[in-house]
């Protein structure tokens, strides 16, 4: 079934009119005819069902018809990440983390950063699609870029990892016993976190660890040790 989005939809909304960009989509591209059924997400957790009772290019509507509210996801994933240089490489990350299922996404403002700036509406765009192309009900949230100073402060009470290349005491994440059902991964920039920001995220609490011998571009490292997480979280699951 295909699944839209839109912020404001709630389990009351009895009629529900697509945008124009949308009409024309359901009435040229993919050629949907009055009392076809569609769903749509708030992001929020809701399905709402309902059923087209009219189509046009330029204005479609659909009719409620049920809903359903998906709880939220046990585990949680937040990846922290120094978005890469090439903004191409970091929006294929933001799709792939919505498709995997994290939570949250925070870009990290590092000292060997490339990149200083984001583009939120952009991310967070690609993170809607993603989501209605996964078939999924929780949007993942774009936080605003925070320096990495900041982001250990507010991460003490938290179970938070961070993942770096320097040789000194470090678990492999695939070893790991997770405590809670939340966990967070810091992920630094091409040129890794600098020895002063390993020792500052060590000293607050934070553990640091490996994400395997071979090194990986930012966006492949990101999207790794999510994906090791997420095994680990269903297996506990399982368990």
């Amino acid at each position: 079934m295909l699944l839209f989005f839109d912020y404001i939809i709630k389990e009351s909304t009895q009629e529900f009119i697509f945008s124009r960009e949308e009409s024309k989509h359901l009435a040229k591209v993919i050629r949907k005819v009055p009392g076809d059924f569609i769903s749509i997400t708030n992001g929020k957790g809701l399905e709402w069902k309902g059923i087209l009772s009219f189509v046009s290019p330029q204005k479609t509507i659909a009719s409620f018809k049920t809903f359903k509210q998906h709880p939220p996801k046990k585990y949680q994933i937040h990846l922290a990440i120094a978005p890469t240089k090439n903004n191409n490489r970091m929006e294929w990350l933001i799709e792939k983390l919505t498709e995997l299922g994290v939570s949250s996404i925070t870009p990290l403002l590092c000292d060997h950063s490339e990149r200083k700036i984001i583009k939120k509406e952009r991310f967070e765009k690609i993170i809607i699609s993603g989501l209605k192309q996964s078939q999924q009900f929780h949007l993942p949230k774009v936080n605003e870029m925070v320096s990495f100073k900041n982001f250990v402060v507010a991460s003490k009470e938290q179970e938070t990892y961070i993942a770096h290349c320097e040789e000194s005491p470090k678990e492999n994440l695939d070893k790991i016993s997770f405590k809670g059902t939340s966990q967070t991964i810091m992920i630094g920039p091409e040129g890794d976190f600098s020895s002063g920001e390993i020792k500052e995220a060590v000293m607050a609490g934070i553990s640091a660890v490996s994400i395997g011998e071979q090194r990986f571009r930012t966006e492949t490292a990101g999207l790794f040790a999510c994906h090791t997480i997420f095994l680990k979280q269903h297996q506990n699951i399982k368990l």
